[in-house]
């Protein structure tokens, strides 16, 4: 197993000096996938996350700035040869790109929908993303555990000026996978104050790394307070992941519609994590019942999650 993962990343180094772009073909068709974060763990990502050496790798890979080099490639025109791979891999239903010629494997990636569905029902909480979602409450102290780890809210925010705001609250955390659509939307009408952007290292968030590292408040991310209509202040924090180039948000303040495109991530997975106040919205009990079970709750983007209170 080792030698398989010190064979990729050589691979990937010595393709960064050597003048082959096969060297980083070879890699994103054996890796793309891998750092993707699927619904179930890749045997790679297992060993880079879980054994000290193979942490001590992931370190090297990020201090050498991997992701940054495949971004380059990624939204070349030299990537487009890849697509066809990653769709029939990740089975990705592409019926409503029918027709549609992709300029690089970023311009497949962040495609656009423009006949996705959204229940804008009244009182209806939805989900931002195709993802899988996880809840928990935020306890007295300001902390909620996630897979074994104690979060506290300066670690989201960089400050404790949240703390007493969301005491009691919520939190659902939305992780998205290779082959969701990587567009996020509002989950209500309402007006939102400025983006805040966290520097950070670049972690994949399938589910064993986020058992053995506190990916949340280690990735880069970008967060905004929302006032909505229905739900109170919500803040939403994006979170990158290993191949993820960018987190692009419209909006910098000002006013949005339920439903309305919030912004999208550039390459690869990533999470979405939304904390609300105390007593604001009532979750779908079967959504409350997979995280009990320890289990993560398929949802879509724009489908009801829950209620206002």
């Amino acid at each position: 197993m080792n030698s398989i993962i010190l064979n990729r990343y050589f691979l990937v180094h010595r393709g960064q000096f050597a003048e082959g772009r096969n060297y980083a073909m070879i890699f994103l068709m054996e890796n793309l996938t891998a750092f993707g974060d699927q619904p179930k763990n890749d045997a790679s990502v297992e060993f880079l996350s879980k054994s000290a050496f193979g942490r001590f790798l992931y370190n090297v890979i990020l201090f050498l700035q991997v992701p940054k080099i495949l971004g380059v490639f990624l939204r070349s025109p030299f990537s487009r040869g890849i697509i066809p791979g990653f769709i029939k891999k990740n089975n990705i239903d592409m019926s409503a790109f029918e027709g549609r010629k992709f300029k690089s494997f970023n311009d497949f990636f962040t495609r656009k929908n423009e006949n996705i569905a959204v229940d804008v029902t009244e009182g209806h909480l939805i989900s931002p993303s195709d993802s899988f979602l996880s809840v928990y409450k935020i306890s007295k102290d300001s902390t909620f555990n996630v897979k074994g780890f104690d979060y506290t809210l300066r670690d989201f925010f960089e400050s404790d000026a949240f703390d007493e705001k969301f005491l009691d609250g919520d939190c659902l955390i939305f992780r998205l996978c290779a082959n969701d659509y990587h567009r996020f939307c509002y989950i209500d009408s309402g007006s939102q104050e400025e983006n805040h952007f966290i520097r950070g290292k670049l972690y994949s968030v399938q589910p064993v790394t986020c058992e053995n590292i506190r990916v949340y408040t280690k990735n880069r991310r970008s967060w905004t307070i929302l006032h909505t209509a229905e739900f109170g202040d919500v803040a939403q924090i994006e979170v990158g992941a290993f191949s993820v180039g960018g987190i692009v948000n419209h909006l910098n303040g000002g006013t949005f519609t339920k439903g309305q495109e919030k912004g999208y991530f550039d390459l690869h997975g990533s999470t979405i994590v939304m904390l609300f106040e105390k007593g604001k919205i009532s979750l779908l009990p079967e959504v409350v019942e997979a995280t009990k079970d320890g289990r993560e709750y398929r949802v879509l983007y724009g489908q009801q999650i829950g209620t206002k209170l």
